[in-house]
């Protein structure tokens, strides 16, 4: 046990009640470096002997380690992100403690290492860890300095608490330099599955690159293909809509034309009319001079039958009245030949109304035929518009495409001439 006053006759430090053991099954690396450091069973029984001093003042020296994180932001994140200050104080209190039980052996080792890969594990750089110790010895050291040892058991004791916290150092560095090594070969494994990978997927791209880029020239000169088909189109749907308009001109002509004739037809039919009332008023005046003729005929006949009673006195009376008759006879034939011809114009008239109501329907139904194709010619004519319109529009998009399809082209060309470098470079890797 320390001494914690000074006396005039000091006996020094009392070991032989205090733990201090080395013990390693299979660690032959491990019994060199404790050689080189010369750490011994005595001084872990020095570092033993520390302990009720350690842990009198625990809870001072964890604080102090933890109030040195506000210098670095950064540990305090890492610890926020992964743990609790409070956790890591109790945790932190029960490590320095053991470090003064003045055993090493094993599972020593295998704590300190797991810590170690837990500090790699949670991106802790060993400057921190590095720092973090050198404000544990300075504490040490302090609690050392206020026990009042006489100085051959005062330079002792920091001795052994420096051998311990080299060796504390020792085994961390060396699991962060293994657990380095296994990241760095894990890291050289990936970086030649990426290589691989690269080199086999550059190929790849590089080949599917060279093919998209001969469907490109392909689409290429189908596009300008179909842009020559497009302004074909384009001047055939012009033509059409010229023929189109010639034609609607046309049908607006010929159904001028045919209402001209409409109309003469009717004027025909009007004077038709007309002659069929001439005709009638002619068969009037003939029933008339067939009347007179018939009483003309009767009268010659009366005059002959008073001729004869007057007997030859009456002869040129009866002479007269012959002549009469004949030309009553005459009379009544002409008549009769002209109502013949009354009735056979009549019959004639009749057939050419017929024919003329006929005309005029075929008219009528041809004119209204002219007009529906006109009609059908106007929406002709405006639908070829609307397609020229729309060719136009399709040219323009056509155009439009074939400007990207040739800016892809060249986008692809370099693609393929990026990936046959990236190629260059995955090998060089």
């Amino acid at each position: 046990m320390f001494f914690t006053k000074k006396h005039v006759e000091d006996p020094g430090l009392n070991l032989d009640q205090m733990t201090g053991e080395i013990s390693f099954i299979q660690r032959s690396e491990v019994e060199s470096q404790l050689k080189m450091i010369h750490l011994t069973t005595a001084d872990l029984r020095v570092i033993n002997s520390l302990q009720p001093f350690v842990i009198e003042k625990i809870d001072y020296i964890v604080d102090r380690f933890y109030e040195n994180l506000h210098y670095e932001p950064i540990l305090l994140k890492i610890i926020n992100n992964h743990s609790s200050i409070e956790r890591l104080k109790m945790t932190l209190k029960q490590h320095i403690i053991e470090m003064f039980d003045g055993i090493v052996d094993d599972a020593y080792f295998e704590k300190r290492k797991k810590i170690a890969n837990i500090h790699v594990k949670i991106g802790l750089q060993t400057k921190w860890y590095l720092c973090a110790f050198q404000d544990l010895l300075l504490s040490l050291l302090e609690i050392i300095e206020r026990s009042k040892l006489i100085k051959s058991d005062y330079f002792h004791s920091i001795s052994a608490v420096t051998k311990i916290l080299n060796l504390e150092q020792q085994l961390v560095l060396e699991a962060y330099d293994a657990e380095t090594d296994r990241l760095r070969s894990q890291i050289e494994k990936q970086k030649q599955l990426v290589r691989k990978k690269v080199a086999n997927e550059t190929e790849n791209l590089a080949t599917i690159s060279e093919q998209t880029n001969i469907s490109f020239k392909e689409l290429v000169a189908q596009s300008n293909e179909i842009v020559a088909h497009a302004d074909t189109g384009k001047n055939l749907s012009l033509i059409a809509k010229e023929n189109a308009e010639k034609g609607k001109d046309h049908i607006h002509k010929q159904a001028i034309v045919m209402s001209n004739i409409h109309h003469s037809v009717k004027e025909i039919t009007k004077d038709v009319e007309e002659l069929l009332n001439v005709l009638s008023e002619m068969q009037e005046i003939v029933d008339i001079v067939t009347d007179i003729s018939d009483q003309t005929n009767l009268l010659s006949l009366n005059a002959a039958i008073e001729a004869a009673r007057a007997g030859e006195s009456g002869l040129g009376f009866s002479v007269v009245a012959t002549e009469v008759r004949k030309l009553s006879e005459q009379t009544r034939s002409s008549v009769k030949d002209v109502s013949s011809l009354i009735l056979n114009t009549n019959s004639q008239i009749d057939r050419l109304t017929q024919s003329l109501d006929k005309v005029s329907g075929d008219v009528e139904s041809g004119n209204n035929h002219m007009n529906t194709t006109e009609n059908h010619f106007e929406q002709i004519v405006h639908t070829m518009g609307e397609t020229m319109l729309q060719n136009n529009k399709i040219q323009k998009e056509i155009v439009s495409i074939v400007d990207v399809v040739n800016n892809m082209e060249k986008g692809f060309e370099e693609v393929a001439s990026a990936a046959e470098n990236l190629t260059k470079v995955a090998h060089e890797i």
